[in-house]
């Protein structure tokens, strides 16, 4: 995340500011937030000016001091609040752990200087609207080995708090690209020697039977109704993944992390070497 530092003027560790009351926030902020100790200290091992906000229970201040520094160093604030304050930041079911981060907002790729980098194979997101699926995907392309990543700008989350934290730290080594027309985007890909491998239920293409070692771009879609049909249409090949039993398809994000891992094996096998 390479949010911009606001233009304060850093100060080097120190106790947090202490704030007592009720916090006034803007109805929005909670989908800006992050919590709990392990993934607040990912956000700040990767990118420190990502957080604008370091809340932090008053009683743990000391505890945290490090965590508090590094905020401040790069220009963020920190403040101590009551446990009540907190727990109204992250939710009551939330677990906070004493430590809530209010976020700037993600800062993507450029989309050029993504398909510069030549990552096969390459990942296309269109239409994941649930931010822990799009988390889960990206957990699941880091751990095989992708690069980065591409998404469409409409019909599909963001990279936001909730898909950081579901992505267990996986955000942070991926480069991360928005498109505005996928169709658009896949013919540009065709031109670019990538052959589009559409992820469809009842694709005539079996998962097992798909030439890997061509140049792939993988395009999977929505948890319930799928890839669009003109984007199915630009397709090269709709693949499918065969199932044994009565269910008759899967989580968008266990169907993504599976084609990754089937094309990792079958290249590994071949002798093909990884991009990065």
């Amino acid at each position: 995340m390479k949010g911009q530092p606001d233009g304060r003027q850093a100060r080097h560790g120190g106790a947090a500011r202490t704030h007592h009351g009720p916090l006034a926030h803007k109805g929005n902020d909670r989908r800006q937030i992050v919590f709990g100790i392990e993934p607040v200290r990912e956000m700040l091992a990767a990118d420190p000016s990502a957080v604008h906000t370091l809340y932090i229970r008053a009683r743990d201040q000391a505890r945290f001091a490090g965590e508090i520094a590094r905020v401040r160093g790069a220009g963020g604030r920190a403040v101590a609040v009551d446990e009540p304050d907190l727990a109204r930041m992250a939710g009551s079911q939330a677990r906070h752990q004493g430590m809530v981060a209010l976020v700037r907002p993600y800062r993507y790729v450029e989309l050029d200087e993504l398909l510069s980098a030549g990552l096969d194979p390459l990942l296309v997101i269109d239409g994941v609207t649930d931010p822990r699926n799009l988390g889960a995907i990206l957990r699941s392309a880091e751990c095989a080995g992708l690069g980065g990543l591409i998404l469409s700008r409409d019909r599909t989350a963001g990279i936001t708090p909730a898909a950081i934290k579901t992505s267990a730290g996986a955000w942070i080594h991926l480069r991360v690209a928005q498109c505005g027309n996928v169709a658009q985007l896949l013919e540009r890909l065709k031109q670019m020697d990538y052959w589009v491998a559409a992820m469809a239920p009842g694709g005539r293409t079996g998962l097992y039977e798909l030439d890997v070692n061509r140049r792939l771009a993988i395009v999977v879609g929505a948890e319930g109704e799928g890839l669009r049909r003109l984007v199915k249409e630009r397709a090269d090949f709709q693949v499918s993944i065969p199932m044994a039993g009565r269910v008759s398809s899967l989580n968008v994000a266990v169907a993504a992390a599976i084609v990754l891992f089937e094309i990792n094996r079958r290249r590994a096998q071949a002798g093909i070497p990884r991009s990065s």
